[in-house]
């Protein structure tokens, strides 16, 4: 049974060992958006003081992305253009550095819609749909070589409407989705070297994704449990969850790890927080979520006034100092927003915040 925890639990506490907190240094990169354009600010940071930094960033702004895949601080990011063809910005946040790829330029055709990416530094999927009429539509995966100078492609078809991607132990794993029929999801196995479909399994209704943990499996998410597949023999192991207990955890764009594991993301609370969303915390050896609502830790004129919370956008984790990253949106309709820093702990406890032209879409700490 899951246990759904409002502030922190003994795990939480952390410390160097000599029973002082931890402080040091460390970077933040926030992608912030301001209005449907993404740009980057570089923050300086310990445990106890957050301040703009003046380095300057290699991510240029960019429109807000129709898709998106992260994994080792590396973000990807797909917009279809204007003639139909589309292109994916790839920017490290740990190296700093940013490449672009174009890519349908083949025949662009506005009828080929991208529904799925993946990256994994030696190829680039994307899974699409080419419609062929109001009824009918063909998927196929275009896997793109990006080793060479002049990058290559193949295109594999699909038996079913893809969804989402996730890769593992040299393999792509591809949800699918039955529209016309059973309207069950199903997983293809393809083996990344020769393309070939190397498993599938039936998952039935209701999924709401997949991606990978620290471990190297893949978790499938439902509303109610959520099964982790192991990546290299397939075996797989159901989590169930307590009634009113689930994690939720499939409503977040964005999941960051620690090294025991626990994921950080976004949620919506239900009737613990009077906010839409909130951050969250889901250990997974545990089965427990702890949520963290404002109302916890700040004051209602804190809330209403000093920070003029409307809702949460983001989720990060500072490691190094131990330290909740929540992203929020202001109040007012001014599309502004902020930055607050939770140290976690016995109870959560507010350190600071700065206040930012936009709203944060995502962090990575270095």
């Amino acid at each position: 049974m899951a246990l759904l925890i409002i502030g922190c639990n003994k795990s939480d506490d952390r410390s160097d060992g000599s029973g002082k907190e931890k402080n040091e240094a460390t970077d933040y990169t926030l992608l912030i958006d301001d209005d449907g354009i993404l740009s980057s600010t570089l923050l300086n940071a310990d445990a106890n003081l957050i301040e703009i930094s003046s380095d300057k960033s290699a991510f240029d702004a960019v429109g807000k992305p129709q898709l998106t895949f992260e994994d080792g601080g590396t973000l990807s990011m797909y917009q279809k253009k204007a003639d139909c063809s589309g292109s994916i910005v790839i920017h490290d946040f740990n190296e700093n550095t940013s490449k672009s790829y174009s890519v349908f330029t083949d025949m662009p055709s506005c009828n080929r819609n991208a529904k799925a990416i993946a990256n994994t530094g030696i190829a680039i999927y994307i899974a699409y749909e080419s419609e062929i009429s109001e009824e009918e539509s063909n998927y196929f995966l275009r896997v793109i070589d990006i080793t060479t100078p002049e990058a290559t492609f193949v295109d594999v078809e699909l038996e079913l409407q893809p969804v989402e991607l996730a890769f593992a132990s040299n393999r792509l794993f591809i949800l699918t989705f039955d529209g016309n029929s059973s309207e069950d999801y199903k997983l293809f196995v393809m083996n990344a070297e020769t393309l070939d479909i190397i498993h599938g399994m039936e998952l039935g209704l209701d999924v709401k994704r997949i991606f990978r943990n620290p471990e190297g499996n893949i978790i499938i998410g439902y509303p109610n449990l959520h099964t982790t597949l192991n990546s290299s023999t397939m075996a797989f192991e159901y989590t169930n969850y307590g009634e009113y207990t689930e994690p939720n955890f499939f409503h977040s764009q964005f999941r960051q790890f620690d090294t025991e594991g626990k994921m950080y993301y976004d949620m919506p609370p239900g009737s613990i927080s009077i906010y839409p969303i909130v951050a969250a915390i889901y250990n997974f050896e545990t089965n427990n979520t702890v949520l963290y609502a404002y109302e916890n830790f700040l004051t209602e004129t804190q809330r209403d006034f000093e920070y003029g919370i409307k809702s949460t956008t983001m989720v990060g984790y500072d490691e190094k100092n131990n330290l909740l990253l929540i992203g929020y949106s202001k109040t007012g309709g001014s599309k502004k927003g902020g930055l607050l820093r939770i140290k976690l702990g016995l109870e959560p406890e507010f350190v600071d915040n700065i206040d930012l032209d936009g709203t944060p879409y995502a962090l990575f700490v270095k």
